[in-house]
């Protein structure tokens, strides 16, 4: 079975479908933890599409992407930093109430308002791609109905 991948983006990085202009499924092969995954519809390739695979091989016209999870990359690459962020937010708000110096307490203010502003900006950008995939995978779902 063919899949035309005409209306998939890759959302900002090199991922599994950016040098594909279509599965086929007798000649391209997705593995998730040491198992073929069946596809058997466009559908089935989404976990994959947006993600890099860790290990990939293209021989006689034959592609085999290999993955140790289903994904994102920008959900892999991000989702970790915001906990990360409020974990250090934490601690600045304890440095700022002890600070007694006016320059360290700015200091420890700047940091606090940038880590703050970081999160917001990685939760937009996360909402964003998350939003321009899911209208990708009614474009893909449409050229392949």
């Amino acid at each position: 079975m063919k899949f035309t991948l005409k209306s998939y983006r890759d959302l900002g990085r090199c991922s599994m479908g950016t040098l594909l202009d279509e599965f086929d499924t007798e000649k391209d092969k997705v593995i998730e933890n040491g198992k073929e995954v069946p596809i058997r519809s466009v559908e089935d390739l989404f976990p994959y599409l947006w993600q890099s695979p860790g290990i990939a091989f293209h021989s006689e016209g034959k592609n085999v992407s290999e993955f140790w999870c289903k994904g994102t990359h920008w959900h892999h690459d991000f989702d970790g930093c915001i906990p990360a962020y409020e974990k250090q937010i934490k601690r600045l708000e304890k440095k700022v109430e002890k600070a007694t110096d006016p320059k360290k307490k700015e200091h420890y203010q700047n940091e606090l308002s940038f880590c703050k502003e970081q999160i917001v900006h990685l939760k937009a950008m996360i909402e964003r791609m998350d939003n321009e995939m899911e209208q990708l995978k009614k474009k893909l779902i449409k050229e392949n109905s």
